[in-house]
């Protein structure tokens, strides 16, 4: 997931009226050649812009919501806060849960936001023909990592995506573990010896593995 930043303000310099809240403020949306969409907004302080962009979701690619102040401009998209004069993170938001869990293919069951696909991935086993029902591939990243890269998850049952911020989110909610793979008898095929974690859909409580295509 990358930032794109304008290439220059949508208020010009001698023009800029900064309000005391997003909501009083006059507003822009810009909509740029190359399909990106920068919604912009004009405040007086930091702290202002920034309680504004903690509780606005963007649940778009490539829509970027833009409050300018006298000091800088901060942005949100849909993974990050962030410094626009360079990208620089401040902060990773929360996301707020949809009303009801909703099946999609491509956006998180639970919160609605995109999920990116990874290449990147890690198998719990190293045969890809085992046929266990834990044969899944987590990030050998941290979350923040997988979180700012929009990536993310999909059943191996039901196919319904997720995203890493609503694991995080919800602590050991819809994790488990099982100690290895469960062998029929005289099964000699190869397994882990150690204890795996499983993260599992948020509608059919199956593993879930990275999405990566």
């Amino acid at each position: 997931m990358w930032w794109r930043r304008r290439k220059q303000s949508t208020n010009q310099p001698g023009t800029r009226s900064y309000a005391d809240t997003v909501e009083s403020s006059a507003s822009v949306v810009d909509r740029k050649d190359n399909g990106q969409v920068y919604e912009v907004f004009w405040v007086k302080t930091e702290a202002v812009a920034l309680e504004y962009l903690r509780r606005r979701e963007v649940r778009q690619e490539g829509y970027y919501v833009i409050v300018e102040t006298p000091y800088r401009n901060l942005g949100r998209d849909m993974v990050m806060i962030f410094d626009e004069a360079d990208g620089a993170l401040i902060e990773i938001p929360e996301r707020t849960p949809l009303p009801e869990l909703r099946a999609s293919p491509t956006h998180c069951a639970r919160c609605g936001y995109p999920i990116l696909p990874c290449s990147h991935v890690e198998f719990s086993c190293d045969d890809p023909d085992c046929g266990h029902p834990w044969h899944t591939a987590d990030f050998g990243q941290s979350a923040d990592e997988v979180i700012l890269a929009g990536w993310g998850y999909r059943c191996t049952k039901c196919r319904s995506a997720a995203c890493r911020a609503c694991y995080e989110a919800t602590g050991g909610e819809n994790l488990t573990t099982t100690h290895g793979f469960l062998l029929e008898p005289g099964d000699e095929r190869p397994h882990p010896a150690d204890e795996i974690m499983l993260r599992l859909c948020w509608l059919c409580r199956s593993p879930v593995t990275v999405f990566d295509e």
